[in-house]
């Protein structure tokens, strides 16, 4: 892209000129650590590699920064109150612990938000259980003194926060907090400090095998899926942060004993969005009834509300619901997952059973997505070394009884020497990091100095110092230093300072430095995940031509590429959402 540098932010520049450097460095210098896999486990490792000091790292993602399961989450931050029936009482105060974490260093983009617990007449658990778990949960937290747990069984109080909500057999409520998060900033965010502090990294570049390992460097080979070329990329060590794809990268190995580590069974979730419900601003969570689709047992759904303020407005939401997510058994490979018109109707009918007035069906569904988790075997235990690696964090077990699969954690070395990152979820994805680095210091020899619980992700000017709204949308989005960039641009060309559409915040400066400073490739990077434009009415179709048109202005996209890019993103959404719209969403 034909795109100035400023002189005094070049470090700042974070564009595809800076992901070709980046890819020269990967093929020419001998690296201490190569990361594959731009997800959010990935991004936690290598942000804590360039953090610590003293270790040349590098990390390629096949496509763009959190593409992948990291971007098609329930957008939460949680304790996982939920485990607390099933006895995984060590992962719960991990999560609880790395929640405060986050609310610390990355406040931008997690922010607290209170979660009901609907308790009706036949659900599993009674409320009076239920409200003693939810106080055990909240002395697991530190944070805010406001954050306390509460029960409510006044059924006018109950619908006075969270709206019109079914009340035929509602025993109460238990509120606890948790957090919300834009997971595909978060991503970003992370990938990006790891820049700043002197790590290379790159999108679109997919790993294809291992060349050589053996001795004290593995060699692997490599494609920029841009230019079709192939290098090779040298590293004395290897980590395999590759969520769902984690066996095909085993798979490479000259050790491959033929046996997988992950399952797949219950493995996909979706979420679908639709409009907000009138009078909820809480979070809510209730089980299903059983149904044969989903084993005979009830599991949480979550109801969660989100554009309703400052943050989510910045982040481009309107205001929506975030409904999910399933438990279903995904077809194909993890990147060809999308919703199907019966997970959809699941969802929709586990609304409609709590917002009976909402009366929901597939017209009003706004956009869908889905994502696979990266669950373990229950084999691994069987499965030889890489299989008998130490249990990080929390029993990696499944419950005979209730046929649980903990979202904890396992750091496995390969005969070779890779390590192979199995399970967790974005909530832990730090402390992951911190253990596999740990692990990383003290096989190349060098002091291990881990700084990412204390070191903001935007360290710089404080949003509550900013009395201009629109000055403190631009800091909490992109901190003080984007901000001064895009400030200088709409200063040096006041178009830049019109808003895209009525409908979203962003300034035209902020499509510019979407690609300039937080390397976008394509719309779909921009649409899909530097902004949440493509979970909102329309999901960015709509404006599609207008900001490929725009990029034309002031990069080197010519009229058969702003062609090319609108149909391609028209194609993926239209593929996305083949399975489940209806005919009138079609036109």
């Amino acid at each position: 892209m034909h795109i100035e540098r400023l002189a005094n932010n070049e470090k700042s520049e974070f564009s595809a000129r800076t992901r070709a450097q980046n890819i020269d460095t990967l093929k020419s210098e001998h690296l201490d650590v190569l990361v594959i896999g731009g997800g959010i486990v990935g991004a936690g490792i290598i942000r804590d590699v360039a953090l610590n000091g003293g270790i040349r790292a590098g990390l390629i993602e096949q496509g763009d920064f959190g593409s992948g399961t990291s971007s098609a989450t329930s957008q939460l931050v949680h304790g996982g109150f939920r485990y607390l029936s099933k006895g995984d009482i060590a992962l719960v105060k991990a999560s609880r612990r790395e929640r405060e974490v986050l609310l610390r260093i990355a406040p931008n983009v997690v922010r607290p938000i209170p979660i009901a617990i609907l308790c009706y007449a036949g659900d599993r658990y009674p409320l009076v259980g239920i409200q003693m778990a939810a106080h055990y949960y909240n002395h697991l937290s530190q944070t805010d003194r406001a954050e306390k747990s509460e029960v409510i069984r006044d059924v006018v109080e109950i619908q006075r926060r969270l709206g019109s909500i079914e009340t035929t057999g509602l025993k109460g409520a238990a509120v606890i907090w948790d957090s919300m998060v834009d997971d595909a900033r978060l991503c970003l965010l992370t990938l990006r400090d790891a820049y700043l502090h002197g790590a290379s990294v790159a999108n679109y570049v997919r790993f294809l095998d291992f060349v050589r390992q053996t001795g004290a460097e593995t060699v692997v080979r490599a494609a920029d899926s841009i230019t079709g070329e192939e290098f090779e990329v040298r590293a004395k060590h290897i980590v395999s942060a590759t969520g769902p794809w984690t066996d095909g990268v085993w798979e490479k190995e000259q050790g491959y004993d033929g046996v997988p580590r992950l399952t797949t069974q219950r493995a996909k979730g979706i979420h679908i969005l639709v409009p907000r419900v009138p009078g909820n601003h809480y979070g809510i969570a209730t089980l299903t009834r059983s149904e044969k689709s989903h084993h005979g047992k009830p599991r949480v759904i979550f109801l969660l509300p989100i554009g309703a303020n400052t943050e989510e407005a910045a982040n481009g939401y309107q205001e929506l619901l975030l409904i999910g997510t399933t438990e279903t058994q995904p077809e194909g490979a993890p990147d060809a997952v999308r919703p199907t018109a019966a997970e959809v109707d699941y969802l929709l009918s586990a609304t409609n059973r709590v917002f009976p007035n909402a009366a929901l069906t597939r017209s009003d569904v706004i956009s869908a997505y889905a994502g696979v988790r990266p669950l373990i075997s229950a084999r691994r235990s069987r499965l030889g070394k890489i299989g008998q690696a130490r249990l990080n964090s929390t029993k990696s077990r499944r419950n005979c009884r209730n046929d649980y699969v903990t979202r904890g954690h396992i750091i496995a070395e390969s005969p070779s020497g890779v390590l192979y990152i199995y399970g967790g979820k974005l909530t832990t994805h730090r402390q992951i990091a911190e253990e596999t680095v740990d692990r990383l210091a003290e096989k190349l020899g060098v002091a291990r100095h881990c700084q990412t619980a204390v070191l903001p992700l935007l360290n710089d000017t404080p949003v509550n110092d900013v009395c201009n709204p629109a000055a403190a949308r631009l800091i909490r989005r992109y901190g003080g230093t984007g901000a001064d960039i895009i400030q200088q641009w709409v200063d040096k060309d006041a178009t830049l300072s019109e808003s895209l559409t009525a409908a979203f915040p962003f300034l035209k400066a902020e499509v510019r430095y979407a690609f300039w400073g937080e390397m976008a490739m394509n719309l779909e990077d921009f649409l899909w995940r530097r902004t949440r434009i493509g979970l909102t009415v329309g999901q960015g179709v709509d404006i599609a031509p207008k900001i490929a048109a725009l990029l034309g202005e002031f990069s080197d996209w010519d009229a058969s590429r702003i062609a090319a890019e609108v149909e391609t993103y028209r194609q993926r959404i239209a593929w996305l959402n083949a399975d489940w719209v209806v005919e009138n969403l079609k036109k």
